[in-house]
């Protein structure tokens, strides 16, 4: 991975990315003056395509990412500390697709938790028409994802669109 550091248009305005070698962001903090935007819940603000270097724009360390990264995150840590209180690993739940990132399929439980599945095995046994935004999945818990605060889903199956 690389860690990058750009310089927004506006004032007080900056990005910090993690990327793979084909630009693809994972993590990412936005800082528009007094607001800082995550790619956790709630804010979910990742880049949809391609970071592309800019000038001005500087490679910065994984260790200098991981600081931002932190404190970033920090005032989502204590529901992320209940929702694995919760949500034992072997337990099975159901949730709702919300989105597609490059980890994988994420999935709203409740509230304040959610979680990420694989999305290449999802898709083998999925009807194309329900890989969507609203479809339900249900699955078993098989671990956390610590660095995103999310809940890893197992065995994973579409069940049907949510209800309205």
């Amino acid at each position: 991975m690389r860690y990058i550091l750009a310089q927004g248009v506006e004032e007080g305005e900056c990005y910090y990315f993690e990327v793979d070698q084909d630009g693809t962001a994972y993590r990412q903090v936005t800082v528009l003056g007094d607001q800082v935007l995550v790619s956790i819940a709630p804010h979910f603000h990742l880049a949809e395509s391609a970071v592309e270097w800019y000038e001005g724009d500087q490679e910065i360390s994984a260790e200098s990412f991981n600081e931002v990264w932190t404190r970033a995150v920090e005032p989502y840590k204590d529901a992320w500390q209940r929702s694995k209180a919760h949500y034992a690993i072997g337990v099975q739940v159901q949730g709702i697709i919300r989105m597609f990132y490059p980890q994988g399929v994420i999935i709203q439980l409740d509230e304040e938790s959610y979680a990420v599945a694989n999305d290449a095995s999802l898709r083998k046994q999925t009807n194309p028409a329900h890989m969507y935004p609203g479809f339900v999945i249900e699955g078993t818990i098989g671990g956390c994802d610590e660095a995103n605060f999310w809940l890893v889903l197992d065995l994973c199956t579409v069940v049907g669109p949510a209800e309205s």
